[in-house]
């Protein structure tokens, strides 16, 4: 299945603390629980859906769940030799993310 990009980084930029998102894998759409105390919605049939089919629902993560700096490490230890080395040495130090 083909999963459009914008779902996934329109629904990621939405959550917070109020609402946690989830790609539905079966349709390619992202769904929300939303915090039933503080927005005053009811999830009980989605929150029972996901429950009972954890393989068709992909949680996603929150912008403040991603790290950056973390996901270009890992790239980097994915590759060998003098690329690794120059770009460890870029993201190193003061200065590094400076235009």
């Amino acid at each position: 299945m083909k999963i459009k990009l914008d779902v996934i980084l329109d629904a990621i930029e939405m959550a917070d603390d109020n609402y946690t998102y989830f790609l539905d894998l079966e349709t390619g759409e992202s769904v929300f629980l939303a915090d039933e105390l503080i927005t005053g919605l009811d999830n009980e049939r989605l929150e029972d859906e996901i429950d009972e089919n954890p393989e068709r629902y992909l949680r996603l993560p929150t912008k403040f769940e991603i790290h950056e700096y973390h996901i270009m490490e890992e790239f980097i230890w994915t590759l060998n030799g003098e690329r690794a080395d120059k770009l460890e040495c870029a993201i190193r130090g003061r200065g590094a993310f400076e235009d």
